[in-house]
């Protein structure tokens, strides 16, 4: 019986055995002879050099730290913003009525202008506290290159004779020269390049020791010159004043309110608008590349020697992977001032101020 069992098992069932599907047949390899031609070895050299010249990534590390750093300090007071997408340029926008007395250009905390309303470690109002900041990125970069820009709006001055003689020193003379016109008009112009000069200064002082070039504008009231019809406005305040205790009050014609951001003191029709009394800073960080820092560890005779220098370079912990380059500058061979009341530095080139308008918004 067992042995019976036995050969009943070894019979296939089906009467036929499975036989596997045969695998793919491996191609031959044939090694492919060495190319004879040489290796592009001043094409990788040139590779190399381009990525040693890079700015290293811990620069714009180190500008987004100072920025916040920035932004912490002064915040309250100013705005603080990049421009576009790089941390080496910055829109600083402070309102002038936190920080100078009406119709005055100098900082509250200067001597007999009260008490400072900004303070830091070493400042004493916030454009020094800006310059303070900013002092973190000296090891980083080249130069700071900084434009100042002061704004009023159309409510003129008491004073015509309104003059900061004793803020000429470091701007080389007055931009409206011996003779400035002895109107509250002119004086309006002159207070909002006052104020740019002034809170230089102060961004300066914080600064300390420093490669420097600045420049120093005086806006007076174009920004709300270009927003503000006030003839319509004060049309439109007359209507309001004829109106009876059960009329709707009609809606005001954008044209005819201030600027936001809106303030209860704002009196359109008569050209007092807070957001238009204030003292805008661009700042530009001209980064240093690093080819000294960051040398091959080999010589680079050979193409072996190239290839290995340039991996080397771009396997830099420091090595910027977000390709940004330093912002376009705004000092040069371009000029652009205009009729406004401008002054540079000593030593500072020609200044391109559309280049200044459009990175604060204030083309028209």
């Amino acid at each position: 019986m067992r042995t019976l069992l036995m050969l009943a098992l070894a019979i296939p069932c089906g009467g036929t055995a499975y036989e596997g599907q045969a695998g793919p047949t491996t191609p031959a390899i044939t090694p492919a002879p060495a190319t004879s031609e040489a290796p592009p070895l001043e094409r990788m050299q040139t590779l190399e050099r381009a990525c040693r010249a890079t700015i290293p990534g811990t620069t714009f590390q180190e500008a987004a730290r100072a920025l916040s750093a920035v932004r912490a300090s002064i915040g309250r007071y100013c705005s603080v913003a990049l421009v576009g997408d790089t941390p080496l340029e910055w829109r600083v926008s402070c309102g002038a009525d936190a920080l100078f007395e009406s119709g005055q250009y100098a900082l509250n905390g200067d001597p007999g202008h009260g008490a400072p309303v900004v303070t830091c470690d070493g400042g004493q109002n916030a454009f020094a506290c800006l310059g303070r900041g900013l002092r973190s990125m000296l090891p980083h970069v080249d130069r700071v290159d900084v434009a100042v820009v002061g704004h009023v709006d159309q409510e003129l001055p008491r004073n015509a004779q309104l003059d900061c003689a004793e803020l000429a020193e470091g701007w080389g003379a007055l931009p409206w020269g011996r003779a400035p016109q002895r109107t509250r008009q002119a004086a309006n112009e002159r207070l909002a390049w006052c104020r740019a000069s002034r809170a230089g200064r102060a961004l300066a002082e914080g600064l300390g020791t420093a490669p420097l070039r600045m420049v120093a504008v005086g806006h007076g009231s174009r920004w709300l010159d270009a927003k503000l019809d006030r003839t319509a406005a004060t049309e439109h305040a007359r209507l309001v004043e004829r109106l009876g205790p059960q009329d709707d009050v009609p809606m005001v014609p954008e044209r005819s309110r201030c600027p936001l951001p809106a303030n209860p003191s704002d009196e359109p029709a008569a050209g007092r608008c807070q957001s238009a009394r204030r003292v805008d800073v661009l700042v530009r960080l001209e980064a240093e590349p690093t080819p000294a820092r960051t040398a091959c560890s080999r010589g680079n005779a050979t193409a072996e020697e190239v290839l290995f220098c340039l991996e080397e370079c771009v396997a830099r912990p420091d090595q910027s992977q977000s390709a940004l380059a330093n912002p376009r500058a705004f000092f040069g061979e371009t000029a652009t001032e205009g009729d406004r009341f401008v002054a540079r530095t000593p030593g500072a080139p020609n200044v391109d101020l559309a280049r200044v308008d459009e990175a604060l918004g204030l083309r028209r």
